[in-house]
């Protein structure tokens, strides 16, 4: 089967290289092992077309170092893409964005649109009356197509999906299951900079917090600037450590040796990093969205109310001050983690894309 995954977020890229681009990789190195896989990705400085574990990666649009002329190039340049070299591919599978939708129902017939989250009145909020056209197409682009692939059952009520319809939530690379964990007495945020992962919210609780806890806040993003500087007075304290973007051994180092993270996002799909944790056998303290409740469920998660630095602050104390507790909870976190490796992933996504093919 020859594959096209259209998908703006690369790895790489410097204003969107978040859990979306991991996703995609580690399923497509699985699936390019019996099958053709070629990704189409937003191009952006320095962005050079290559291949990486039999998957080949093209960039299309402009390399102008500017994120918005980058999204919106890439809608056009992905389209003209998709009709130029459509008798190449067998499937098209549509990662979407409202930003930069490539309508690739248009061009093809046999096409799969995955949904990550919905913003919902939050562009609107964003961009006031420029918001618009992307809630608008927020709100019905998926309605075109037949075949849809969804991160979870929240956001399937979310876009109020019905059809052909497949449920394939996020994973994480089953080696972290052999991690030795350690309990450092920090907590950890890992994700992307952006001011709607709640960022201003942990500041304020740790601003309020009367006990001496370390965070670490590993990330980078399009926010980075405004986010330092947010916190700009909890590191004159020594209370912040920003490392950076990390990955590889790093980010290992960090999830396996801290006490738990906290995800206190506003909205959120399906945070990688909440599935890194529970394979690395720690609690997580998460906003109380209907997007995180699974670990709540699950038994590793600890809910705040959301926007709430005051009662984020207490649940955080809960956690510091009861070690115990998060031993217990780690344990189910881990246990709860084994059904979600990458591998387990990639075999249900396969069916997907096989039975969608017929």
């Amino acid at each position: 089967m020859r594959i096209f995954h259209f998908i703006y977020d690369h790895v790489n890229n410097p204003w969107v290289a978040g859990g979306g681009a991991v996703r995609a990789y580690e399923i497509n190195r699985r699936l390019a092992q019996k099958h053709d896989v070629t990704i189409i990705c937003g191009s952006y400085p320095g962005a050079v077309d290559y291949e990486e574990e039999n998957i080949r990666f093209c960039f299309v649009g402009t390399e102008k170092n500017s994120y918005v002329l980058s999204t919106f190039s890439y809608a056009f340049q992905a389209a003209r893409f998709l009709r130029i070299h459509k008798k190449e591919a067998d499937i098209v599978v549509e990662d979407f964005a409202p930003y930069n939708p490539i309508f690739s129902f248009r061009s093809f017939q046999k096409t799969i649109l995955q949904l990550h989250q919905r913003e919902g009145l939050t562009h609107l909020k964003k961009y006031f009356l420029l918001g618009i056209p992307f809630y608008l197409v927020e709100r019905f682009y998926h309605k075109s197509f037949a075949n849809i692939i969804i991160l979870s059952e929240e956001i399937r009520k979310k876009f109020e999906v019905i059809g052909n319809v497949a449920i394939i939530p996020n994973g994480f690379n089953p080696a972290l299951l052999d991690e030795q964990p350690d309990d450092q007495g920090f907590g950890l945020f890992l994700g992307r900079f952006d001011i709607n992962k709640g960022l201003d919210t942990l500041r304020d609780a740790l601003s309020i917090a009367d006990y001496n806890m370390q965070m670490v806040i590993a990330g980078s993003g399009k926010d980075e600037n405004r986010v330092k500087k947010l916190f700009d007075p909890l590191m004159i304290k020594g209370k912040i450590e920003f490392p950076g973007y990390v990955y590889g051994r790093q980010k290992i180092e960090y999830l396996k040796n801290c006490s738990f993270m906290v995800l206190p996002s506003r909205f959120e799909g399906q945070p990688l990093t909440i599935f890194e944790a529970a394979a690395c056998a720690k609690p997580v303290v998460v906003s109380d969205i209907p997007d995180l409740q699974f670990a709540v469920k699950a038994g590793f998660g600890v809910p705040f109310r959301t926007g709430d630095p005051k009662d984020l602050a207490e649940k955080l104390k809960l956690l510091y001050h009861d070690k115990d507790l998060r031993l217990k909870m780690g344990t189910k976190a881990r246990e709860y983690a084994k059904d979600y490796t990458w591998d387990r992933i990639a075999e249900k996504y396969e069916e997907f894309l096989l039975k969608s093919n017929e």
